[in-house]
């Protein structure tokens, strides 16, 4: 997600520059967010306009096993950022994420309450949470599962299904959960849009059109690359770290704003594919 930012915002003649813990790369700055001096110490002297903070503890699974860890990422890190953002005068915006609701009835709105099942949504509310207390003109963005720009195939919970589907292993596939993939490339436009237009403060939402399950997502990839998926084994039930079964959001808010971009997920992600191929 990061770097489709730093690409769009520089491709747009944007000046930005790029933090990073262990990926470091151009335009990058190595830096450990929990140390909350030196996050803190680089806000205040590097006095961007905007911040779009997109780091986190993002496996459900490692949330559950490690909470502690996950709130200092999820939560206080990200409270201490907002504080130092207003300090110099820096916008923030939050990344968020649909698994604040428990899924029982979607499209979900910005202004319906959050009810996350599992510790990962609940780390991300209270995310939220945190930066607007400190200044409600910041903005949150929920966004759902993400995908494109990879450089490896697990850095997506989506990418990393080409090995589900080519390796030729059993493997159970859940068609229980879906959600609304979005390419990486999509919410960096978004976001250059939400600098640049600098709208209300609060919580918006983006997701994909299109809704689909993992199972979903293993036909379309072997229909593409025409391999056989009889390997898989569909899974029909809730299974595992509780996730709720479709967190659509509602995209009107975004929309209302003449702010629209959607990349069609079979070609998307044959796209991120093909260098894998």
């Amino acid at each position: 997600m990061g770097r489709q930012i730093l690409s769009v915002l520089s491709g747009a003649g944007v000046s930005c520059h790029g933090l990073c813990f262990s990926r470091p790369g151009d335009q990058l700055t190595s830096l450990d967010l929990t140390d909350f001096a030196a996050s803190r110490q680089f806000i205040l002297n590097y006095k961007p306009s905007h911040v779009i903070h997109t780091a986190a503890q993002r496996f459900p699974d490692k949330v559950e096993s490690d909470y502690e860890a996950a709130l200092r990422i999820n939560v206080e890190s990200s409270r201490n950022i907002a504080e130092a953002c207003k300090e110099v005068g820096a916008r923030m915006i939050y990344i968020s994420t649909d698994y604040v609701f428990d899924g029982s009835h979607p499209p979900y709105f910005p202004d319906n309450e959050p009810h996350p099942l599992n510790k990962y949504g609940e780390s991300k509310l209270r995310g939220e949470k945190a930066i607007l207390a400190v200044d409600d003109k910041f903005l949150v963005l929920r966004i759902p599962v993400l995908y494109g720009g990879v450089k490896t195939l697990n850095e997506s919970a989506v990418t990393v299904l080409l090995d589900v589907v080519r390796n030729g292993k059993p493997c159970p596939v859940s068609s229980y959960e879906v959600r609304c993939p979005s390419h990486t490339r999509d919410i960096a436009r978004i976001l250059l849009e939400l600098v640049n237009k600098n709208p209300p403060g609060g919580i918006y939402h983006w997701c994909g059109m299109e809704k689909l399950s993992k199972w979903d997502m293993c036909k379309i990839i072997g229909e593409e690359l025409e391999l056989d998926i009889s390997h898989l084994q569909e899974v029909t039930g809730a299974g595992g770290t509780p996730r709720p079964r479709d967190v659509e959001l509602d995209r009107s808010r975004i929309k209302q704003l003449g702010i629209e971009y959607h990349t069609e997920f079979k070609n998307g992600i044959m796209e991120d594919l093909k260098q894998f191929l």
